[in-house]
């Protein structure tokens, strides 16, 4: 791997690691606050801001440990999109254009979580556990010919 490959990863990782503790800290603070929606939607308010609270965890376990928490990342993405649309879905357009028009604007809160996992996908790829007194190793391009 070249050198320009592992800034590249180093950077990547470093701004993820950055980006998941201020999700971690948002979604900490939206689940301390609970007053959006009303009371009785605690099942709305977990999916909104429970998947942000678990960013610093899931990242850390995905960089650290294995790769499979990036996919409870990318698993986690779409629960604060259900939960808007769940909130707002009194306040859509009538018909079929309404309704796809409302649910895509209300894709807005997962779009952090997709960075945030496409940054933890592209910084991990290029090395391995090892799982020996190394702990890592950096992956070498492997390129056979095809017949």
């Amino acid at each position: 791997m070249t050198s320009r490959g592992k800034w590249a990863c180093f950077c990547s990782v470093i701004i993820a690691a950055l980006f998941s503790l201020l999700l971690s800290f948002l979604g900490l603070f939206g689940l301390a606050w609970g007053g959006f929606p009303q009371k009785d939607h605690s099942a709305t308010i977990m999916a909104m801001f429970f998947p942000f609270a678990l960013a610093f965890p899931l990242f850390a376990f995905a960089v650290g440990v294995s790769r499979l928490a990036l996919y409870a990342i990318w698993a986690a993405t779409p629960f604060p999109w259900f939960a808007v649309v769940a909130t707002s879905l009194h306040g859509f357009r009538p018909g079929l254009i309404g309704f796809l028009d409302g649910v895509v604007l209300c894709a807005y809160p997962s779009i952090p979580l997709a960075l945030l996992a496409a940054l933890i996908q592209f910084g991990t790829h290029f090395y391995e556990f090892t799982y020996d007194s190394h702990w890592v190793r950096w992956k070498v391009a492997t390129h056979e010919t095809t017949n």
